[in-house]
Formats: structure tokens, C-alpha cells, sequence
């Protein structure tokens, strides 16, 4: 009997309906794992995200698959958006910024220090619009009030001049209609809500409006409700401190010292900070002052090097010293008076405290602490460092790593002029090296 004979056709068909079945089986398990409501490292162990106040971890946010690199959030035209972690908000150099969050997202405005432009940025979206072209040179510091709509600024003409405090706000343009709809520059655009107002790079709904400030101001600080500034003036070899309205109007003298160079703060409505400008030559002083009778009361000194950030209840302060060159860096509880080793070791001016957590202290700290007179070496430049971003807990004492920005960076980051926007979601930094702009999402991230 002759031996049947099979068709290759039919081996193939076979091989096909396995892979099929196979590959459904698959699919099932796999579904199943991602969905149990509970995620895991690859050492088996829980993954627990770092999540402030205000908002739900990047895993749980938008559409799509997330990681501790990127959030995601949706346009209008369903299209995913991945946002950095941490992202580059400002190649050029910038002269200050403020943050503020809305119902929906975090908006940032900042100042261009050669021309004065005012930028805007919102952590949903990868734009930056220009908003104000006005030109007003050489700003190499701002803070803005509550909504972002005004700063107080010092303005550096030229080296052999002093610096010149200033106020601008930021007024609406009266912007002609067109009958064109749709935006031609994402980046120099803004178009209202049912209008048909269309801005090229030559026109941006505000231009920047302001005055000079009294010349002999030497340090100024804003209100915990960002309503009012304190100023510091050297009149007659004294330093005069008023208080004023936000632009500067309604001013009171509240006290009158031989203090002269110093650095303010006003972290909590009855505290102004006064701390004496900071040298490894000579020894500082940190001072409260109630804004409303003008009494003192010293806190810390004498510390070679002082250099200090308030929080915003005044109830910790993080104080830097100088001793045999190198850092030393302590949390100084004002009620007990006790001092709290920080166990990390960075300058005060590259700390920031929380605005909704204010037992919360964000510092960028050097990965290789390089020996040094401290603080003055790192502000004349001799001394750059290469940072990471740790968390202390002033109250537990307990530390933790938030980020390497090396590793996420394509530069060497020297962060200072560290802020957080209200609800302490995001991170702002500056880079001392190119005093560019940064934001680094702390819901996104995970503390290591």
C-alpha cells in the first residue's frame, strides 16, 4: 500500500494555529500582571513613588506607559505629550523667575538677562511663549509676586555702576483682530478663548511697564503672601529697613542699624531674616525682625562663613559655615535651639525649603567636595560643583537622594537659586556654570 503523502501547506497552517494560541495565552498572563493594582521593582520589592502634596504619581497619569524618566499627559488632539523629568526650560541666561500652579498645571515666568524678555512655560505642555519683548537690560535677579504678573528686579548698567533696583509689571497689549484663527508660532502665539487675536514675533500680549526703585537699596525680600517687599538701604553708612506695598509704594521705616550688607528673607508674615553677607574671613550673623515693631533678635553667630535659608513657618533654619576649608552644614531648630547635622554637606545658598511640606529641605549638594574658602571661592567661581539633589526631613533627620541630575543632564549642573512652585510638585534650579533654567518634577520622580 502506497505510503500517503503530507502537503507542506498543511504543516504550516498547523505551526500557525500554535503560535496563535500560544500567543493569546500570553497576552492573557501578561494582562493580568499589569492590572493586579500593584507594582514591583525587579527585586520583587514594592515600588513606592515620591508623592508631594496636590498630585497623583506619573504612573497613574494620562495614556501610554510611564517610567521615572517622563510623564505623559494627553493634547487636545488626543496625541500624547512625554515631559521630561527633568527638563531644560531656559538655554539662554536668566535673570530670575517665579512659579506659580493654577487649578490645572504649574505655569513659570522668567526673565532673559541680556534683553529682558519674559518667558512662560507650563509643566503640560513643551512650549515656552514669549509673552513681553520689552527691552530692559541686563536683570540679573527677580521675584514676582502671587500671580506672576509683576517683579522686583536689580539692574546691571554697567560694571563700574551699582546695581539698580527696579519694579515692572506686565500689562495686557491692546492686541488688533484679524481674521485669521489659527496660530502661525506656537512659540510667539497667544490666543484667547473665543477670539481671533493673532501675535506675531514682532507683537506679545504684554509688554513690561515699571520705575526705578530709590538707588541705595542693597537687599530686598518678598512676603510669604508675595503682597509686599522689604528693603534694606545704606543711608549715611546705616542700613535703614522699610517695608512697602509690592510696587514698592506706602512705605514704612521699620528699624535703622549699623548693618549695612546683608542678606533678607521673609520666610512667615511677623519674621524678616537678616543675615550678614557671608565670608570664610569674618564671622556672620543671622537676625530676626518683627516687619511690624522692628525688634531683634539674634539667632545664630558667630559662624565664620554664615550663609543661611529660612524655612516658611521660621521654625528651622539651615545654616552653612566655613571650617578648614570645607562646608559645614547644620539644621538649627529656633525653638529648642538645637543644632541638627544635616549629614550632607553643601552651602545654604543651594537649599530651598518647602512651601506645603515646610519641614521639607530640597539642597543641591557637590557629588566631590572640592577644599576650598567657602563660601567665597564658589561665589567669585574659582570653585564649581558637580551636584545631586537630596531631601532632609528637619523634624526625623532622614535623607533622600532625589536625583543624580548628572545622569539625566547633557551638562555639568552648579545649581543655586533653588525654588519650589506652591503645592511642592516641581524643583527650580538655575545652572551657576550657564545660568540656564531648569524644572525637575518631584511627583514624576522617585526618591532613591
Amino acid at each position: 500500500m502506497p505510503q500517503q503523502k503530507h502537503s507542506p501547506i498543511k504543516y504550516i497552517l498547523i505551526l500557525l494555529v500554535l503560535l496563535v494560541i500560544i500567543g493569546a495565552g500570553f497576552y492573557i498572563m501578561m494582562n493580568r500582571t499589569t492590572t493586579s493594582g500593584t507594582s514591583t521593582t525587579g527585586s520583587g520589592q514594592t515600588d513606592n513613588g515620591f508623592t508631594p502634596f496636590g498630585r497623583v504619581p506619573a504612573t497613574t497619569l494620562g495614556t501610554g506607559t510611564m517610567n521615572n524618566q517622563s510623564t505623559s499627559t494627553t493634547s487636545q488632539n488626543n496625541t500624547p505629550i512625554v515631559l521630561p523629568t527633568l527638563r531644560l526650560l531656559s538655554n539662554t541666561p536668566v535673570g530670575g523667575y517665579g512659579a506659580s500652579t493654577t487649578a490645572s498645571t504649574t505655569i513659570v515666568r522668567w526673565v532673559d538677562r541680556g534683553r529682558g524678555n519674559i518667558y512662560e512655560a507650563r509643566e503640560d505642555s513643551l512650549e515656552a511663549a514669549t509673552i513681553s519683548n520689552t527691552i530692559v537690560p541686563k536683570i540679573f535677579s527677580s521675584l514676582w509676586n502671587k500671580n506672576l504678573t509683576a517683579f522686583i528686579g536689580s539692574s546691571l548698567l554697567d560694571n563700574s555702576s551699582p546695581a539698580t533696583t527696579l519694579y515692572a509689571e506686565l500689562r495686557a497689549r491692546i492686541l488688533p483682530k484679524t481674521a485669521t484663527s489659527t496660530a502661525t508660532s506656537s512659540k510667539n502665539v497667544t490666543q484667547a478663548p473665543g477670539t481671533s487675536i493673532v501675535v506675531d514675533s514682532l507683537q506679545t500680549p504684554y509688554e513690561l511697564k515699571g520705575r526705578n526703585l530709590p538707588s541705595d537699596i542693597t537687599t530686598y525680600a518678598v512676603s510669604p503672601k508675595k503682597d509686599k517687599v522689604f528693603f534694606l538701604a545704606n543711608e549715611n553708612g546705616y542700613g535703614v529697613g522699610y517695608t512697602a506695598t509690592f510696587d514698592g509704594q506706602s512705605v514704612t521705616q521699620i528699624f535703622s542699624t549699623p548693618v549695612t550688607q546683608a542678606n533678607a528673607e521673609w520666610p512667615e508674615d511677623n519674621t524678616i531674616a537678616i543675615t550678614t553677607k557671608g565670608s570664610a574671613s569674618q564671622n556672620g550673623y543671622l537676625y530676626f525682625v518683627d516687619p511690624k515693631k522692628g525688634v531683634w533678635n539674634k539667632i545664630l553667630g558667630p559662624i565664620s562663613g554664615l550663609s543661611t535659608r529660612v524655612s516658611h513657618d521660621a521654625k528651622y533654619v539651615v545654616a552653612s559655615g566655613s571650617y578648614t576649608n570645607s562646608i559645614t552644614t547644620s539644621i538649627y531648630a529656633v525653638s529648642t535651639g538645637q543644632n541638627l547635622d544635616a549629614v550632607i554637606h553643601t552651602l545654604a545658598d543651594k537649599c530651598v525649603w518647602g512651601n506645603f511640606n515646610k519641614n521639607m529641605l530640597y539642597c543641591a549638594v557637590p557629588s566631590q567636595p572640592t577644599n576650598g574658602a567657602y563660601p567665597d571661592d564658589w561665589y567669585k567661581g574659582t570653585i564649581s560643583m558637580v551636584d545631586k539633589i537630596w531631601q532632609v526631613n528637619a523634624t526625623s533627620g532622614e535623607i533622600h537622594l532625589v536625583t543624580s541630575i548628572v545622569d539625566q543632564s547633557d551638562r555639568v549642573i552648579d545649581a543655586f537659586n533653588l525654588g519650589l512652585d506652591p503645592k511642592d510638585e516641581y524643583l527650580f534650579f538655575m545652572n551657576k556654570n550657564d545660568l540656564s533654567l531648569w524644572s525637575f518634577d518631584l511627583v514624576a520622580s522617585k526618591v532613591q
